[in-house]
């Protein structure tokens, strides 16, 4: 009896294991990261020679520990108010992920994480109403964009969440047009400056 109840509890304690995106250093085996997991795959809506493996169910990833599945209404469809992962490479390599939340609690959550982990960003734009934020580090790029909503009649605030091997200059560089910051990684790799000894702060001092 006491064998089965080990038994039981393994079983249990596996089939509750999250790959923890935080941990995950691009570019990875795509198999390695989507072996087991139910996904639709299709190309990306950011660039159409990447390809989005959507994950069917959120909880099977987590992020510094967090999870972020949830949906404004029972039975929502994805892009229509069902929160959604979206891990994005190529037949083989993953080198990023999509976060998109519709939900008021969980865009709270999924900034102030950020915030905590990552420290201060290199970009930080805006305010509660619409906000961007961008974070360079450890080879990876996030790009947090953020503001008020309303989603089937409710009102709430949604968050698109983009974190990209930061070899991905192009790509980058598109998914921050919409800020100043990508002016500022043009001129950066056209001069060969690192953010390092080169962030936003300096390059906008010397613009102004």
């Amino acid at each position: 009896m006491f064998i089965l109840l080990i038994i039981s509890l393994f079983i249990s304690s596996c089939s509750t294991a999250k790959e923890d995106l935080s941990t995950i250093l691009f570019p990875v085996k795509k198999e390695k990261i989507v072996s087991g997991a139910d996904y639709t795959e299709k190309k990306s809506i950011l660039d159409e020679k990447l390809t989005a493996y959507q994950i069917k169910d959120m909880n099977t990833f987590s992020l510094y520990g967090q999870t972020f599945a949830n949906e404004i209404g029972s039975n929502s469809a994805a892009y229509a108010g069902k929160n959604y992962l979206e891990l994005l490479g190529d037949a083989k390599d993953i080198n990023g992920y999509k976060i998109h939340l519709y939900t008021q609690k969980e865009s709270e959550k999924l900034e102030k994480l950020l915030l905590d982990k990552l420290g201060k960003p290199a970009f930080d734009k805006g305010n509660e109403t619409e906000r961007n934020i961008i974070w360079e580090t450890s080879g990876k790029l996030y790009i947090l964009n953020s503001g008020n909503a309303e989603i089937q009649g409710e009102k709430t605030k949604e968050s698109d969440l983009l974190c990209l091997n930061t070899n991905f200059t192009t790509l980058i560089i598109n998914a921050t047009q919409a800020t100043k910051y990508s002016e500022y990684l043009k001129f950066r790799i056209k001069n060969n400056k690192k953010v390092e000894n080169y962030p936003y702060s300096v390059y906008s001092k010397e613009q102004n």
